[in-house]
């Protein structure tokens, strides 16, 4: 039971990008970074800081026309390595989320996930105009505007003016509900990683969803860089198994084909 219960929070915290915000409009402060095409930033996941139970990288693939209209192609990959894979079970998540290059707002969501032998393969289609987004398993999710999945969230949140005491309201979106969250900014400080030291903004996460007492402690804490490419370099979670930190390992642009013609399936979510 405690191998399966680290395994969920590993889970949870490779994903926390799961979180999708709702502001009235989009903030325009901060500016949208260009996020070139080829940018990937590479994380180690550890558990109690000391032992590696997974690795995630987050990636932007393309630019371009995808699926019928312009959009950039994100990615969350998230996997678990050493002891846990090889004792344990495999465990890996892909999150794609293709997003409108102006608003940030994702039209379609792709996620699949290895457990074990098991595998399952899910596609959301979202609808702001409408307020619903359909799931490919079958039914519908009633949206928010501006909802966001996963990595949509967190590089919209890369684009917006940060200020320490700032507070705002989120929503979740996975594969089955929409959940609300709240953010609050804290103080800029120094953060060190494995590929340096950087001066970061602490955001911290509180979920709403099963309304805490407002002393409960916040679950999720995330930092951005301070500088201009705002780079999510720490991720912790508490978990009554511990804290489990996800951390900036490597930063990189690799090549990568701006596509001039629809990329990927052409499936359609009817």
């Amino acid at each position: 039971m405690r191998s399966r219960a680290r395994l969920r929070a590993m889970s949870l915290i490779a994903l926390v990008s799961v979180l999708a915000p709702w502001p009235s409009r989009p903030q325009p402060g901060y500016g949208h970074p260009s996020f070139p095409v080829g940018e990937r930033l590479t994380y180690t996941i550890t558990w109690t800081q000391h032992l590696v139970v997974g690795e995630m990288t987050l990636s932007v693939k393309a630019r371009g026309l995808l699926f019928d209209r312009a959009g950039v192609h994100l990615e969350l990959r998230a996997s678990t390595v050493g002891p846990v894979r090889a004792l344990v079970k495999t465990l890996e998540e892909r999150w794609a989320s293709y997003v409108d290059p102006e608003t940030w707002l994702p039209y379609r969501v792709e996620h699949s996930r290895q457990d074990g032998n098991r595998r399952t393969d899910t596609i959301i289609a979202l609808d702001h105009r409408k307020g619903i987004a359909r799931v490919s398993t079958g039914g519908t999710i009633p949206i928010a505007p501006e909802t966001r999945d996963a990595v949509a969230f967190l590089y919209y949140l890369r684009t917006l003016p940060l200020q320490p005491g700032d507070r705002r309201r989120f929503s979740l979106l996975n594969e089955k509900r929409r959940v609300p969250i709240r953010i609050e900014v804290g103080a800029r400080a120094p953060v060190e990683t494995r590929v340096g030291r950087f001066e970061a903004i602490e955001i911290l996460l509180h979920s709403e969803d099963a309304r805490p007492a407002a002393s409960d402690p916040p679950r999720l804490r995330l930092w951005l860089s301070a500088d201009e490419r705002r780079l999510p370099v720490l991720i912790t979670a508490q978990e009554g198994i511990g804290e489990i930190r996800v951390e900036l390992t490597g930063t990189a642009i690799e090549g990568a084909r701006v596509p001039t013609a629809n990329r990927g399936s052409q499936e359609e979510i009817r």
